[in-house]
């Protein structure tokens, strides 16, 4: 028997040993799936929940800083570059602001409480009361400033596109109504912006068109409220608005009219559901991933929804009507004034909250 044993022992480590030896010729020949380098590199998944970025969501200021320790005063618009970079518009400060991947924000166009309406580079920059941003293709910013539609380079080269009329009549406190409010840019340079009584398309030489709504509005008097109005342009130039009935519609293509999309006619609300069973309070702020799903700040109600290429609304993050910013997990969250939101494409939002720029990874 022992011998019997250790003869079976020896065949088998011959052929072990001839199994090792092919395993050796078929990776000298390369007859294998390839290793990806990049494995061991990969960032280990992150859990859903949201952290701040930069500011504070109680402490104005102007500050440029790391994290925590900048200071922003009613943070507004926000987008995002290739690299991660990204840019707010800091209303109150009238700046343009940068933050990059690691937290760091700088200035990069406008100077604080220089409120003025003034084409230059930097710190000669002026901007009355930048509200929306959105960048193009081209790494180009187009900037909503009151009733001017700027542009800004990744240099902090500030100029003019276009400027909104104002109709007869119009007092001083009603300008807030004239204003702009929200802004997007197609991959053919068009710029979509809307206000409290319209929504234009405008071409990279200037030249708009009305989507909704009139050009001028005449006769406003009295003190009216500033009505931001998100609006979003997919990857596929298809175009939402928050349109003037408190539903949102889309535009498809160099279309002149819109075609509703979610939510009923006057009616406001939180309600989640499919098409015309949903309801908004207020969507300031709209920003579409590359899978066609659309990410809406809908203020008042301070909460983060989502809007699927179906038409399919859900909350997923925020409670109804909070005012105050509690980061972690996504259950229990809430939010300060929401005002601005972006995506980097890649399963994270960014918005502002407050007086701060926040953090939101999705589940």
């Amino acid at each position: 028997m022992k011998q019997h044993v250790e003869t079976r022992t020896a065949r088998r480590r011959l052929k072990l040993l001839g199994a090792s030896a092919l395993m050796v010729l078929l990776a000298a020949c390369g007859d294998h799936p390839p290793k990806d380098d990049d494995d061991d590199d990969d960032p280990p998944p992150q859990n859903a929940a949201i952290t701040i970025v930069a500011g504070d969501p109680t402490a104005s200021g102007i500050r440029d800083a790391t994290g925590t320790s900048a200071r922003f005063n009613t943070p507004r618009g926000i987008t995002i570059d290739a690299s991660g970079n990204l840019y707010v518009t800091d209303q109150v400060n009238a700046t343009i602001r940068r933050i990059t991947p690691s937290g760091v924000v700088t200035t990069l166009a406008g100077r604080a409480d220089a409120r003025e309406s003034i084409d230059g580079t930097g710190a000669n920059a002026r901007f009355t009361s930048p509200a929306a941003i959105a960048i193009d293709g081209n790494n180009v910013m187009v900037v909503a400033d009151a009733r001017a539609i700027r542009r800004v380079g990744l240099d902090g080269r500030v100029d003019t596109l276009f400027t909104l009329p104002i109709g007869s009549n119009v007092a001083s406190g009603s300008l807030n109504h004239v204003y702009t409010g929200g802004i997007d840019v197609d991959s053919t340079g068009n710029v979509y912006v809307t206000n409290g009584y319209g929504t234009r398309r405008i071409t990279s030489f200037g030249v708009a068109t009305m989507i909704e709504g009139v050009a001028t509005q005449n006769n406003l008097t009295g003190t009216r409220d500033f009505l931001p109005r998100g609006v979003a342009v997919d990857d596929s130039n298809v175009v939402y608005v928050a349109d003037l009935t408190n539903t949102i519609s889309k535009l498809n293509g160099n279309g002149s009219s819109l075609t509703r999309f979610v939510g009923s006619s006057g009616i406001t609300g939180a309600t989640n559901g499919t098409g015309t069973s949903a309801s908004f309070e207020r969507v300031v702020a709209m920003t579409a991933d590359p899978q066609g799903n659309l990410y809406v700040a809908d203020g008042v109600n301070n909460l983060i929804r989502k809007i699927t290429p179906g038409g399919v609304v859900s909350t997923i993050a925020g409670t109804p009507r909070s005012t105050s910013l509690k980061t972690g997990p996504l259950e229990g969250s809430s939010f300060a004034d929401l005002r601005g939101i972006t995506t980097d494409g890649k399963g994270t939002l960014y918005a502002t909250s407050g007086h701060a720029v926040i953090k939101i990874v999705l589940p």
